[in-house]
């Protein structure tokens, strides 16, 4: 095994020395173009990573806000409950229905003027 290694190693030195790789020379007017490029390339990478910090903190307000709707709606359902438990707890039962109240009163005066005659 180590032996292969040596071997695999000594042809990695070999093919390095053979196929090496090219240098580049640049003027002056290249490298300076290189470099503007590089700066621009770094501002408009700064400013993406300030979108994603907005944009991150867009989502946690709006996940926020979404809790606190659901919250507001799980009350109002809540209150929409105690309501109708309400509604049912004061309607009037049928002893309280203001005709049969009336119509007792007139046969009373009634029964009265005519135990008179």
């Amino acid at each position: 095994m180590a032996v292969i290694l040596k071997k695999l190693f000594i042809l990695l030195l070999i093919f390095s020395f053979v196929f090496s790789q090219k240098v580049y020379t640049f003027t002056e007017d290249e490298v300076k173009s290189l470099f503007s490029s590089i700066k621009e390339l770094e501002r408009q990478d700064s400013l993406n990573n300030l979108l994603i910090i907005n944009y991150k903190q867009q989502l946690d307000d709006t996940e926020k806000l979404n809790t606190n709707n659901e919250l507001i709606i799980q009350q109002l359902e809540n209150q929409l409950q105690l309501k109708d438990d309400l509604i049912k707890v004061i309607k009037p039962k049928w002893y309280e229905n203001k005709y049969l109240w009336f119509g007792c009163g007139a046969s009373i005066i009634w029964l009265i003027k005519w135990t008179k005659t």
